[in-house]
């Protein structure tokens, strides 16, 4: 059976949705995004999650204001764990290492120059993004090359997106790859570091897999306790698109 005939719509937008970010989470949504060298890449259009398990599963990214040249109007799912978090600090637990300014050398007094004696430099040339500096930013480990040949988000997403997504982020998709649903479990897609909430929220280290007591850390998605307009997880309330 072809991938897209297949019943697929676990994965939910939080907006429209009867769930919020829970209390203490920082709401992304709005912020700009950039790559580890400052490029603009767009902004956080909303966020995917699963609301069974209540985890957050994909950035949504809107290109609109990227800095390079993409298709029109497009769309991109990023994997929540590739993403770190910035506003103004660093939010993930590392914070206390990230950006350390370097001691101040001491004067050498034994040391003088004449103006004619002082040594001259070559002027600095390469610029090193900071995103500390940029206000609330997320930050992505993401090539233009990557932006570009990600799948376009159409409101819906499938296994040979998800698939196509990992391929492209590994260095395994080259063009023309053919994604088969083969591949495809859905009990332990979830378990790839791609897709660890630690990496976002806290101390952003790369993991092959995710720690084994993550299914009992605090989820980052709550849902909204109203019998009158909850629905059932796994469901669309009336107001999503």
């Amino acid at each position: 059976m072809a991938l897209e005939d297949k019943n697929y719509n676990h994965l939910i937008e939080l907006a429209g949705s009867d769930y919020e970010i829970v209390d203490g989470e920082p709401d992304i949504r709005g912020w700009k995004v950039k790559n580890e060298a400052g490029q603009l890449i767009g902004h956080v259009r909303d966020l995917l999650f699963d609301p069974q398990s209540q985890q957050v599963r994909y950035l949504i990214i809107d290109l609109n204001d990227a800095e390079f040249v993409v298709e029109e109007d497009k769309k991109i799912l990023v994997p929540i764990g590739l993403a770190s978090l910035y506003d103004g600090t660093k939010i993930q637990a590392s914070n206390d290492t990230a950006y350390l300014t370097p001691p101040v050398e001491p004067i050498n007094h034994t040391v003088i120059f004449t103006v004619d004696e002082m040594p001259t430099e070559e002027p600095a040339t390469d610029y090193l993004y900071n995103p500390a500096d940029d206000g609330e930013v997320v930050v992505l480990s993401i090539t233009e090359d990557q932006v570009i040949r990600l799948p376009a988000y159409h409101d819906h997403v499938d296994p040979e997106t998800e698939l196509s997504i990992r391929h492209i982020f590994e260095g395994t998709g080259d063009v023309g790859f053919v994604v088969s649903d083969n591949n495809y479990d859905p009990s332990t897609f979830y378990t790839h570091y791609h897709f660890s909430e630690d990496t976002f929220y806290s101390e952003g280290k790369q993991m092959d897999t995710l720690p084994s007591d993550q299914a009992q850390r605090t989820r980052r998605v709550a849902a909204r306790y109203d019998h009158g307009t909850a629905h059932e997880p796994g469901t669309r309330s009336n107001n999503e698109r």
